[in-house]
């Protein structure tokens, strides 16, 4: 499956460390970006950032997750802290619109077996991520802040 990225349009279910910081990395790369929150005060946190849109309620309520308009989303990613409610904004995602690109946040070892369902396009480990770069970082010479690309932050690029 190619990645589609016509419109530029992403929907994030989850507003907390992950989703909002995604979010807010996706706008600053020119995407619209709908986050869907069930935790009013993590909604307003988002609202202060330069994101789109934000919905307040449950991502995996059907009437809910229409108000962030599906059939114009690239991308659907659940990234709240629960795998299993990952797992069903990406089901939900894809029986509501097929074509969509799917990703899903896991919060466990081994759940990276997730990736072989048809719902799942991608899958997100972000405790796997922070122990990669945690070591790459180990290995480095060079003190500093590590960015997201996994470079000390002003430290020169290839």
């Amino acid at each position: 499956m190619s990645v589609n990225t016509s419109n530029r349009q992403v929907i994030v279910v989850g507003g907390g460390r992950v989703g909002r910081r995604t979010a807010a990395r996706l706008t600053e790369s020119g995407y619209m970006v709908t986050v869907i929150e069930r935790d009013a005060a993590k909604c307003e946190r988002i609202e202060g950032h330069t994101v789109s849109r934000v919905i307040a309620g449950d991502g995996t309520d059907v009437k809910r997750f229409k108000e962030a308009n599906p059939t114009m989303a690239d991308v659907v990613a659940g990234l709240t802290n629960d795998t299993e409610t990952n797992l069903a904004v990406c089901e939900l995602a894809r029986e509501l619109v097929p074509e969509v690109r799917t990703l899903a946040r896991i919060s466990e070892d081994g759940e990276q077996a997730y990736a072989h369902l048809a719902h799942v396009d991608n899958v997100v480990y972000p405790a796997a991520a922070g122990a990669a770069m945690a070591a790459d970082r180990i290995t480095m010479d060079q003190p500093g802040i590590v960015s997201p690309a996994g470079r000390p932050e002003g430290a020169p690029t290839e």
